[in-house]
């Protein structure tokens, strides 16, 4: 097993004696705490190579953070060197509604007991907590979250989030075949086409077992699920918002890189409201 897989398994502090599912459901939850969501070094236009020894040495090692096909694959190698049934998909986001996004949001299918799950550990303050069972018309309930799989005549999954005010579709896919090649080209597209999400929203979030905490944009949300309370505020200087990323992310940015996303955060936004 490579040292940076086995430095990746040391950093979760897996337990002894677990069952396969609790094991992955242990690794899912860690992952999501010690490991942020970010588009940081895609707005610095920093090289994301997928490459698994840099890929790695960027978000475990350096802890910069990453996107859906860094965390997810990840995850995927891990997985694969513990000998565990796993493939990557690629799925289409459903945030906005739309059926015709394209697939740009990287999933792991593993089965598991002659049972098939999806695993997420990259689709920022919404990911999941937890394995989804891949059956049509499987609920799941989880502390603080509840879900639904949805299975249509088109031979498409939708996962949905239940417990909002009004349901949401996370994503849709299919269990056709995706490739490593695959995730290049959409990797490629998500964070170098300028009308990608990545390209011009600064994402950062992280996920506790009751606490979320999540930037996007110029605000930074702590979603404080055990006591039912949101607290929002607007990040008004570079400094401020480096201070929130070393104090509650970890992620420790010079002061011109701070400048850098501050300047480009309020162009983009003052772009949006002319």
């Amino acid at each position: 097993m490579p040292t940076y897989i086995t430095d990746y398994l040391n950093s979760l502090d897996l337990p002894f004696n677990l069952n396969d599912h609790d094991l992955i459901e242990h690794m899912i939850k860690a992952h999501i705490k010690f490991f942020n969501f970010s588009s940081i070094n895609v707005i610095l236009g920093e090289e994301l190579s997928l490459e698994p020894e840099a890929l790695f040495k960027r978000v475990i090692n350096k802890r910069r953070g990453g996107y859906c096909f860094e965390h997810n694959k990840i995850f995927h190698l891990a997985l694969k060197h513990l000998g565990f049934d796993v493939r990557p998909l690629i799925a289409r986001v459903m945030l906005n509604g739309d059926p015709e996004n394209g697939r740009s949001h990287r999933l792991t299918l593993l089965t598991l007991n002659k049972q098939q799950y999806i695993i997420d550990v990259g689709f920022g303050v919404m990911t999941p907590r937890t394995l989804i069972p891949l059956v049509k018309g499987a609920s799941l309930e989880i502390p603080f979250a509840k879900y639904q799989v949805e299975f249509d005549e088109s031979d498409t999954y939708r996962v949905i989030k239940t417990d909002d005010i009004k349901p949401v579709i996370l994503y849709r896919l299919d269990l056709s075949e995706s490739t490593e090649t695959d995730c290049d080209i959409s990797h490629f597209y998500s964070h170098k086409h300028k009308n990608a999400a990545f390209v011009n929203h600064l994402v950062v979030s992280r996920i506790e077992k009751n606490q979320r905490y999540l930037i996007r944009n110029l605000t930074f949300t702590h979603f404080d699920e055990l006591n039912n309370i949101e607290h929002i505020n607007k990040v008004t200087s570079a400094n401020a918002l480096q201070q929130i990323l070393l104090n509650t992310f970890n992620i420790n940015i010079t002061d011109k890189e701070a400048e850098l996303l501050f300047l480009h955060q309020n162009k983009y936004l003052t772009k949006l409201a002319a």
